[in-house]
């Protein structure tokens, strides 16, 4: 049994992973799985006060829901990692400041199409984490925040 759910978490893990590492932008191959909209979800609505509001997304889950999360949208641009809003104005756009295997801290970036581009920095941990669905034990990667530190506004270069 120990080796079957070693087999399907490696299984698992190998089929979502979607980005070769590239040894030129040192991109770890487990932050090409960021949607960069999973940091909507950290800081929700610009009129919202109080910020994270998620504190752990399930990596897995992100990689299955192609509805919200649609990697073919998403696009290397430079240094950030975008897609545009969902309408088809504006973009959400992150790009890695600091990592080590685990443990990331970004620049999260939203514009809804308009002149204000709002801004995050955005710390966080990838972890794997045990919990029960259906009465069966599963394991899933996880991003967990650790800070965030908000901007109220930017400006947008290219």
């Amino acid at each position: 049994m120990t080796k079957f759910m070693a087999l399907l978490l490696v299984t698992t893990c190998v089929s979502a992973s979607f980005v070769v590492y590239d040894s030129k932008t040192k991109t770890s191959p487990v932050v090409e799985r960021f949607h960069p909209k999973i940091f909507d979800l950290v800081t929700s609505w610009d009129s919202d006060t109080e910020q994270p509001v998620a504190t752990e997304i399930n990596l897995d889950a992100v990689t299955k829901n192609r509805n919200q999360f649609d990697f073919s949208l998403v696009r290397k641009n430079g240094d950030w990692t975008e897609c545009t809003g969902d309408d088809g104005h504006g973009f959400r756009r992150f790009k890695i400041i600091k990592s080590d295997e685990k443990a990331f801290l970004i620049e999260f970036q939203r514009n809804a199409g308009g002149t204000l581009t709002t801004a995050s920095f955005i710390e966080f941990v990838v972890d794997t984490k045990r919990f029960q669905v259906d009465g069966n034990t599963r394991l899933v990667q996880v991003l967990r925040v650790i800070s965030i530190e908000a901007r109220e506004q930017v400006n947008r270069t290219e």
